[in-house]
């Protein structure tokens, strides 16, 4: 069909076929199709992929192995060839199945829209140009133009849910129910596309309203979430969790549990979700992040230069430099600090991640405390206090970078010599 109409509509096309090597006749449909590509002159691409091995690798299901083999093939082609569109073959029998498979198995708004007729991944549209026929008007389509389809012998195993729903569960609902069944839940397909299109749209709309991210975090807040509607909250957090994992969604049972968390008094806590993508509550406000953040094992020590730049791990970079008290700009940011040169204890000045049992004498309070307890104070997420730099002299801390410095160092009208920190956090890409 793209064929007839690729003269008219200005279509290059280009053939992808994957052989999963699971039954015997699949060398020969290889052969077959790669001969239709060439006799219709179009590009031609195969792959054969051993489906058993990777199911057993990656711990997933024969067909999900199978799925994700076919999209992979698809979407390396789409970029060698620089396509924007991968053309599927879902037809209306298909669409019919997966809509009552979806309910089977419990389902909302977006499994009863079933299948979608269209579908943004990534840099690629996913495209269903026979969604909306029926798999016997494509036969019929096929022997009026003379081709020849390939039957695949497993859609005939009912060891397949889906094959049994084919071919017993239908059936039955056409004979005893319905005999339009395919179509009705064709139709309730279409009207539940409609509403989701509609939800979704808002629920993006929220989004970008009450998100803030970055490359590595997407920070939403933790009460504006919890007054939102169900039905949008859970399209939220769907969108930020796409940022890191577009492969994989998060089902009803992921949404309730971070709503759950959300709405308890916790203050702190952590859920892992599909795609190794982490979810924290921290305070006021829930972070999604790729990957479970690993702590150091040990503080790394690194002698600060003075005058000069110090360069962390990660990129960042600590400038020291002396200045006079009357050359200050005020007030400095949250990132600079003006330390009393004189009133620095004895010894090496070095920047390091916090250790057990740190404490802390915040400027502007009483004493000391617990540097894990002002953390706590300062709202700053768990999985981040330990890359937190610190400006220190022995175990004394003399500035928590980017956030306070001590207050036995501050600078008085009696300084005669200030040092002066800068804080240069590594700039992360634009998207």
């Amino acid at each position: 069909m793209l064929k007839v109409i690729s003269e008219h509509l200005e279509l290059l096309l280009v053939v992808a076929h994957l052989n999963h090597h699971l039954r015997p006749e699949a060398d020969q449909e290889e052969f077959e199709v790669k001969k239709i590509a060439e006799a219709w002159s179009l590009s031609f691409e195969s792959r054969t992929v051993d489906i058993r091995g990777l199911k057993k690798s990656r711990g997933i299901s024969e067909e999900e192995a199978g799925r994700l083999a076919r999209y992979n093939l698809l979407f390396d082609t789409a970029r060698k060839y620089g396509a924007s569109k991968i053309a599927l073959g879902h037809h209306l029998d298909d669409q019919a199945e997966t809509v009552l498979l979806n309910i089977i198995r419990g389902t909302g708004v977006d499994g009863l829209a079933g299948i979608l007729p269209a579908r943004k991944r990534g840099f690629f549209r996913l495209i269903r140009p026979l969604l909306c026929l029926r798999r016997s008007e494509i036969e019929a389509y096929c022997k009026d133009n003379n081709l020849r389809p390939f039957t695949d012998s497993s859609n005939l195993e009912t060891n397949y849910t889906r094959n049994r729903l084919r071919l017993d569960l239908i059936p039955r609902l056409e004979k005893e129910y319905n005999p339009r069944i395919r179509e009705a839940l064709f139709g309730l397909a279409a009207l539940a596309f409609q509403d989701r299109r509609f939800l979704q749209a808002l629920a993006r709309k929220k989004y970008l309203k009450l998100a803030r991210f970055n490359r590595q975090e997407t920070m939403i807040s933790r009460k504006e979430l919890s007054s939102i509607p169900l039905a949008l909250s859970g399209r939220i957090l769907r969108i930020a969790h796409n940022r890191y994992a577009p492969a994989r969604e998060l089902d009803r049972f992921h949404i309730a549990k971070i709503i759950e968390m959300m709405k308890s008094k916790k203050t702190t806590g952590q859920i892992t979700l599909p795609g190794n993508v982490m979810l924290y509550l921290a305070q006021d406000q829930i972070i999604m992040t790729v990957g479970r953040q690993r702590k150091r094992k040990a503080p790394v020590e690194k002698t600060l230069e003075i005058p000069g730049k110090t360069i962390l791990p990660g990129g960042s970079i600590i400038e020291a430099s002396l200045s006079d008290p009357e050359k200050l700009s005020w007030p400095p940011s949250k990132y600079r600090a003006y330390l009393d040169y004189d009133l620095l204890p004895p010894g090496k000045l070095v920047v390091k991640a916090r250790w057990p049992g740190a404490r802390f004498h915040p400027q502007g309070s009483g004493g000391k405390k617990k540097l894990k307890d002002f953390l706590i104070d300062q709202k700053v997420p768990e999985h981040r206090r330990d890359y937190i730099p610190l400006i220190s002299i022995g175990d004394e801390v003399l500035w928590v970078a980017g956030l306070r410095i001590a207050h036995p160092y501050r600078v008085t009208d009696k300084t005669t010599k200030v040092l002066q920190l800068d804080f240069k956090k590594q700039r992360m890409p634009r998207e």
